[in-house]
């Protein structure tokens, strides 16, 4: 059922919008441009270029073109604003499946509506255009190996020379085969500004000689492409992807990365020199005018009419075709939302037919204006259309996904707490199987009647229904039943698990929530177990202390690993049990502080010999539970200390000490309510669950491990190898964990995973409302590891579970199974 779910929320948010099949509008006659040039300065921010505008570029604005701001959408990446720019369509949500490095879905483009296209650039950026054409684009690219973030100026204005040249030296050799030919675009991709922003930033001056360094070449291949084609009839377009912050990064939504500079001229251009902003996508549709091409099947963007030289009848026809494919987007976007056929038609695509037969009329007739204003208007009104249908299909299968869950939390509920009722009425039964089936065959003759457009409706309508099907028939067959106990102790114990839910779906956010969480265990732990040892309660607040730390980064504090070092000596130089076994353990610890000042060379044999005797150390204990689990620290901390950079240790003696403090008050039930719950269940659940999300961050966040830095595993391992450092550090984000599943040996009821299950499902069910497919990819990743792990959570509390028993259980000396002074059943 988590699969389900989990398949789901995926599903929704990230299926592709891109339609194929749709159609194409006819190609616009009396262009005025054979060919465009297309010049795209990646990671140019508007801020810098306004700032200190570049000579020629600066004439353009003046006396020859218009211009203005591109607003584009987050994420600010190269691929999407590229795709925005040629194709009309911002970031494909699919694209996660695929690691964000491409679109999954084919997609339409002007460089697949022109008669040719040749474009060079970028090795990440060209093979996007090329690899799905029609066979009339070809591109060209340099090698990868010259993208060097940390090249010299020298070799990153080579990046932009590079592609300058081989547009002059295809002018020379080929420009005179396609000299009468129409609808041609020149794509010229400049990556030198985005390199040099990154490595010296986009206020530099490295920066700004870059920026002029590509002015001073656009100047000389105008000049040439007139030269070569000496028709007046070459239009250029001179825009950014995205831009960059003052630190040289990009992808989110400040405005020096949403703001980019627009510059038009040449051949069917307004020079007027007034400024007029646009979004990102409102360039396509301007590019295919420009040279009379059918807009690419998915543009969303609008055609700024303020760009194009004043040919009322033209622009007329121009806008009307962008009102046309916007108005096939809609009704493509209707049959597959609402599930409908092809046959049937929604009161909005009414309304925009008959909006295209008024401007034909006014065209017919000569109101040429009237057909423009009109025009302008209806575009922007099947723009808001064909975002109202995309929305409705993500709230369509939000609810069905809402009904679907909470069905299941329902269903899951009764089958932990209920009980049979004494009278169950077999009509009403019946009614309810009656009604659900015919629900079905509805559904499923809906599917049928729609010519089986939309196999996603039928999915989601199913599973939804036996979802609700199954909750209502346990509602109807079991009374929820929780064990009987002191009313103000249970009001307490609901109220207060209730609120360590809320501060764990904070927490997940904001890691500041998991202290006041931590905070309230420690009063709910005053409730339930009366008595609490002081201990207890210091190490409590030592804990909430933790996720209010930055978060631990890979540059070694050596001082702050070896106090904790220090202090597990003392606390093994304190505790009562044989000399020898001191001994050894002392000098394991000594062997650790060595090795991390580096006095000792680890990586050979000694840091792999103390990783492997962690079991054999731990068996060495005695059967007694919490000896056991002194063992288990002990031999934990010698690896977790090695693969440390600041107080990871100090988390992990601080998460020991209060668990080991906890008294095991479990009350045994008899056996005729033993699969009865009480509150306390639950709230110790809770508790669980938020030990273990403080395990995942208290010192920082499990999705560092793709940014890990290699010197966390320098004492194990130096040369570069991904595997295993990968593995030393999971094993390092595992160790406080696998600490949690030990204790639910002694801490944990026989129905603490089903009332961690419960919860964990309460949780993940207002988290599935927080993954969207718009934003940043840092902030779609973070919305998406969010509900992972608490859909997971459940999981892996019971995988803990069962990893920890090896260690709980076996005896090195009988080498068998060694008996808990308590044994529950999951």
């Amino acid at each position: 059922m988590h699969l389900v779910l989990l398949w789901g929320i995926l599903d929704i948010n990230f299926h592709s919008p891109i339609i194929q099949g749709l159609p194409i509008v006819p190609v616009l006659k009396n262009a005025p441009a054979k060919r465009l040039v297309l010049l795209i300065a990646d990671g140019l921010r508007y801020r810098t270029f306004i700032e200190d505008i570049p000579p020629y570029l600066q004439t353009v604005i003046k006396l020859k073109g218009a211009w203005g701001i591109s607003h584009t959408r987050v994420p600010t990446e190269s691929r999407p604003g590229n795709i925005a720019i040629a194709a009309g369509l911002y970031e494909d949500p699919s694209a996660i499946f695929k690691g964000w490095k491409e679109n999954p879905t084919d997609f339409d483009s002007v460089f697949n509506q022109s008669q040719s296209t040749w474009a060079w650039g970028s090795p990440d950026i060209i093979p996007i255009f090329t690899k799905a054409n029609k066979g009339n684009v070809q591109g060209e690219s340099y090698p990868s190996e010259w993208q060097d973030f940390g090249g010299l100026q020298n070799d990153t204005l080579r990046l932009d020379s590079w592609v300058f040249d081989k547009y002059l030296q295809w002018l020379e050799k080929n420009s005179h085969t396609i000299k009468h030919m129409d609808g041609i675009i020149f794509f010229l991709h400049l990556l030198g500004c985005d390199t040099i922003g990154h490595s010296q930033k986009p206020h530099s001056r490295e920066y700004i000689e870059n920026m002029r360094y590509v002015d001073k070449r656009i100047e000389e291949i105008v000049n040439k492409t007139e030269q070569f084609f000496d028709d007046g009839s070459t239009a250029y377009i001179f825009t950014a992807d995205h831009g960059m912050t003052d630190w040289g990064s990009h992808g989110s939504g400040s405005t020096d990365e949403t703001e980019t500079p627009l510059i038009a001229w040449g051949a069917g251009v307004s020079f007027t020199g007034t400024r007029y902003d646009v979004d990102q996508a409102d360039i396509t549709p301007l590019i295919s005018t420009l040279i009379g091409r059918p807009i690419p099947s998915n543009n969303e963007g609008i055609l700024r009419r303020q760009y194009l030289s004043h040919n009322d009848m033209y622009n007329a026809q121009a806008l009307l075709n962008n009102l046309k494919q916007l108005s096939y987007q809609v009704k493509g976007n209707r049959i597959i939302s609402c599930g409908t056929s092809d046959d049937s038609i929604d009161w909005r695509e009414l309304e925009l037919n008959k909006r295209i037969w008024q401007i034909n009329q006014h065209i017919n007739n000569g109101q040429i204006l009237n057909g423009i204003i009109k025009a302008e208007e209806s575009v922007i009104l099947a723009k808001e259309y064909l975002y109202y249908f995309r929305q409705y299909q993500r709230s369509h299968f939000l609810t069905y996904m809402t009904l679907m869950w909470s069905s299941w939390i329902i269903f899951l509920f009764l089958k932990i707490v209920g009980i049979p009722r004494r009278e169950i009425k077999s009509s009403v039964l019946l009614l309810i199987d009656v009604i659900f089936t015919i629900l079905l065959f509805m559904l499923i003759m809906t599917h049928i009647g729609n010519n089986g457009n939309n196999l996603r409706h039928l999915l989601y309508g199913f599973f939804t229904i036996i979802s609700v099907w199954l909750a209502s028939r346990n509602l109807i067959i079991l009374i929820p039943q929780l064990k009987k106990q002191n009313m103000q102790k249970f009001v307490t114990e609901v109220g207060g698990t209730i609120f360590l839910l809320f501060t764990m779906f904070m927490g997940l956010t904001y890691r500041v929530a998991l202290s006041a969480g931590m905070l309230f265990i420690i009063l709910m732990q005053k409730v339930i177990l009366g008595e609490i040892h002081n201990v207890l309660l210091w190490s409590g607040l030592g804990l909430a202390v933790f996720p209010l730390l930055p978060i631990v980064e890979p540059h070694p504090r050596i001082y702050i690993v070896l106090t904790g070092i220090c202090i597990m000596i003392c606390r093994v130089t304190l505790k009562h049990q044989l000399k020898y076994k001191k001994a050894i353990e002392i000098i394991r610890l000594i062997i650790t502080g060595l090795i991390y000042l580096k006095l000792i060379d680890g990586r050979h044999w000694v840091s792999w010999i103390i990783l492997a005797t962690v079991p054999l150390c731990t068996w060495t204990y005695t059967a007694n539970a919490m000896d056991r689990i002194e063992g288990i620290i002990i031999g934990l901390f010698c690896p977790l200390s090695l693969l440390s950079a600041s107080y990871e240790p100090l988390f992990f003696l601080t998460l020991a000490v209060h668990l080991l403090h906890w008294p095991p008050f479990i009350e045994d039930f008899d056996k005729t309510t033993k699969n009865i719950l009480s509150a306390t269940d639950f709230a110790k659940a809770a508790f669980f669950m938020l030990y273990t999300l403080l395990c995942f961050f208290g010192t920082g966040n499990m999705a560092s491990i793709s940014s890990f830095d290699p010197s966390w595993t320098q004492h194990f391992i130096t040369v570069f190898s991904p595997f295993i450092m990968c593995s030393l550090i999971l094993f390092k984000l595992s160790i406080p964990l696998i600490l949690i599943g030990c204790a639910s040996h002694i801490l944990g009821s026989p129905t603490a995973f089903l009332s961690v299950l419960f919860l964990g499902d309460c949780l993940s069910l207002p988290l599935m409302y927080c993954v969207s497919p718009q934003g940043s990819w840092l902030e779609i990743g973070s919305a998406i590891s969010r509900f992972t792990i608490a859909i997971a959570l459940p999981c892996i509390l019971l995988l803990l579970h069962y990893i920890s028993y090896p260690l709980m259980r076996w005896n090195l000396k009988h080498f068998e199974y060694v008996s808990l002074e308590k044994k529950h059943i999951v």
